[in-house]
């Protein structure tokens, strides 16, 4: 999918509640700590919302929105993620009724 240059992209209200979800779950896995129960719980948020275990991170940068595709790959990029990446992710979240964009 393509996005205008100038698309900018925000949270539905499914998009908002996945959101809080995966923020909650990530909150709670920092309480068991170590890395094994937050791997844990971003794959279970994953597999409960029917994502990929990163797409909660643009989740939660979409939240802030709304914003530009190159703000949202700027933004993660400390993180690893690439254009390709978040071209991937966004297409799951639109088609998971999760942002608008």
């Amino acid at each position: 999918m393509r996005w205008p240059r100038a698309q900018r992209f925000s949270l539905s209200e499914k998009g908002l509640a996945a959101e809080a979800s995966y923020r909650n779950d990530i909150v709670a896995a920092r309480d068991v700590g170590g890395r094994a129960s937050f791997e844990a719980a971003r794959v279970a948020w994953a597999q409960s919302h029917g994502l990929a275990v990163d797409d909660g991170l643009y989740l939660a940068e979409v939240k802030a929105g709304p914003v530009t595709f190159a703000q949202i790959v700027s933004a993660l990029e400390t993180c690893g993620k690439n254009r390709l990446d978040a071209i991937a992710a966004l297409e799951r979240l639109a088609d998971a009724g999760m942002i608008a964009a």
